[in-house]
């Protein structure tokens, strides 16, 4: 038997309840079930990875405002000593993160920070690097990269956290789109995913340990995990064919998506996205152009990145689009959800989240996109993009 857990998603909508065939129309309010925390192996089936998500709500109280961080926070405090606390942030100025991490490492927990070089400068993180150091072969430290941490080029603009044991988990994985400031929590809709899976955290610390050297590598291609996940990682080639972005729409079949999946047997796509814009941009937009008239059902919510060639692209490819302004706030997700066809299989339902714009520039950052599966989670983006569509600018 399943037992439905609570999440803590914006807006007052979410409920638990029962699952629902299909999707329904962008402005169903029904309500749908909290994602299970949970690894499921099904080798005939499409994966269902399990894990946990939130959202914070920048339109509400100062305690939805801040859901993500204290969320952060709270994990990060959990760690057991010995455990290593591993944490990849981009402008971070968070007072009660960077205090959360000196208590980590004053209660024995190892704690290694990687930051971009405009955060280096900032109270939280100066704090950090007196407590830590700087020295990359010492159990704790604080590495400021100057450009990308793997790259010539860019920035570190990754944002994940690990803890190899905790009071909430062994090898835990934290990442979203959230940056560590009050402006991220204040002003912008953001999420955070976690889960507990021991593959996924290998291959996170991997990523870790080599942007912690801060230098030009190749680059780090991790295979799909037996549970199903996919992380895929920038720097990454400008060259088309290795863009994952590129790869993955061209995995997308619009119709024939099995009952239980997608909308009278057509695929559901659904993205939210803070910057989507440069040639990249462009050719981007095209394929999802092409999806709608390929019968896929897509909406578009976008934040302050979206380029004038995509919007009308998209526009005129039928897509529905909407700016995600509300009251000043804007979307700072960069997240696809899909339901139906997809490659060879007609009944997935996935989730690519991160810290990934569809941009020529986060081909050249740190970043990563990790692929998450499974009804309830995709359900729950679902829920979230729903509410803010219904408040954001036509």
């Amino acid at each position: 038997m399943i037992s439905w857990l609570g999440v803590a998603l914006a807006g007052p909508a979410l409920l638990l309840g029962p699952t629902y065939p299909g999707f329904g129309t962008l402005d169903d309010r029904r309500p749908v079930p909290a994602p299970v925390e949970r690894a499921v192996e099904r080798a005939d089936l499409a994966p269902d990875t399990g894990g946990r998500v939130a959202f914070n709500d920048p339109t509400g109280s100062r305690g939805q405002q801040y859901a993500l961080v204290r969320r952060l926070d709270e994990t990060i405090r959990s760690a057991r000593p010995g455990a290593t606390v591993r944490l990849a942030a981009y402008s971070f100025a968070m007072p009660s993160t960077a205090r959360a991490l000196l208590l980590a490492h004053e209660r024995g927990a190892h704690v290694q920070v990687v930051v971009d070089d405009h955060s280096s400068h900032w109270g939280a993180v100066r704090r950090l690097r007196g407590a830590l150091g700087e020295d990359t072969s010492a159990p704790s430290f604080v590495q400021s990269c100057r450009l990308s941490c793997r790259g010539g080029r860019g920035n570190q603009h990754a944002k994940y956290l690990t803890v190899s044991a905790s009071g909430r988990g062994d090898d835990l994985v934290m990442l979203g789109s959230m940056n560590l400031t009050h402006y991220s929590a204040q002003r912008q809709w953001n999420d955070l995913y976690w889960v507990t899976d021991p593959a996924v955290h290998a291959q996170f610390v991997e990523m870790f340990t080599s942007m912690a050297q801060d230098r030009p590598q190749r680059r780090l291609v991790l295979s799909e995990t037996r549970s199903g996940f996919q992380t895929d990682v920038s720097p990454s080639s400008e060259v088309a064919g290795d863009d994952p972005l590129r790869e993955r729409l061209r995995q997308v079949r619009c119709t024939g998506a099995a009952p239980g999946t997608g909308i009278d047997g057509r695929t559901v796509v659904r993205i939210a996205m803070h910057a989507w814009n440069g040639l990249r941009g462009i050719a981007l937009a095209l394929q999802v152009a092409e999806l709608r008239r390929a019968g896929c059902d897509i909406a578009v919510l976008y934040g302050t990145g979206m380029g004038r060639v995509v919007a009308n692209t998209l526009r005129r490819g039928g897509v529905p689009v909407r700016d995600s302004l509300h009251d000043g706030r804007r979307v700072h997700h960069k997240v696809m959800l899909l339901s139906g066809r997809y490659g060879g299989q007609r009944d997935v339902d996935f989730v690519w989240t991160g810290s990934h714009n569809w941009s020529d520039r986060s081909l050249r950052n740190d970043e990563v996109i990790l692929r998450v599966a499974g009804r309830p989670v995709v359900e729950a983006y679902l829920a979230n993009f729903r509410r803010i569509w219904a408040l954001a600018a036509r």
